[in-house]
């Protein structure tokens, strides 16, 4: 799967995502060894072996569905099974950006960014990250994503004091 996508990628109107007015796309990300991630999610407990199957079944259609942008405004991200939810958060609400790397994330292979906003609240998250907090799984040279995205919050912060 390939993360590295031309910065000027536009996100697809069929997630129902619309830049606004001056919003550039910096970057846009798919997940990396997503499927590889699943099987080993479930994997990773005795009980959990009997739904291996599944889980790449499940993986292997979803994978379609999660995709991940920042832009000069916001960090966005879609995600989903056969349906999907887009959810963004403003660059200024951000508060910080944390790289993970659960047991089966390690053993996948793979890192994952948590984007969590001013809100304070506990962020309630299911095993594939789904909930109301972001976190992109699967994300090829996370600390250097995390850095991009640092960058640009601090861009945005540094305008908005100027205003």
């Amino acid at each position: 799967m390939n993360n590295d996508t031309p910065a000027s990628q536009e996100p697809p109107s069929d997630f129902g995502i619309r830049l606004m007015e001056g919003e550039e796309v910096i970057f846009s990300l798919r997940p990396y060894r997503f499927e590889w991630f699943a099987v080993v999610q479930c994997a990773i407990t005795i009980v959990g072996i009997i739904f291996v199957p599944f889980a790449l079944i499940w993986a292997v259609i979803a994978v379609r569905r999660y995709h991940y942008w920042l832009t000069n405004k916001r960090v966005i991200w879609c995600h989903g099974f056969i349906g999907y939810q887009v959810r963004s958060v403003p660059l200024e609400r951000i508060a910080d950006v944390v790289i993970s790397r659960t047991l089966a994330e390690m053993v996948a292979g793979i890192s994952s960014i948590d984007i969590r906003d001013m809100t304070g609240q506990t962020q309630i998250r299911t095993a594939f990250g789904s909930g109301s907090g972001a976190k992109w799984i699967g994300v090829k040279d996370a600390p250097e994503i995390q850095k991009r995205i640092l960058e640009q919050i601090k861009q945005v912060n540094e305008n908005s004091k100027r205003l």
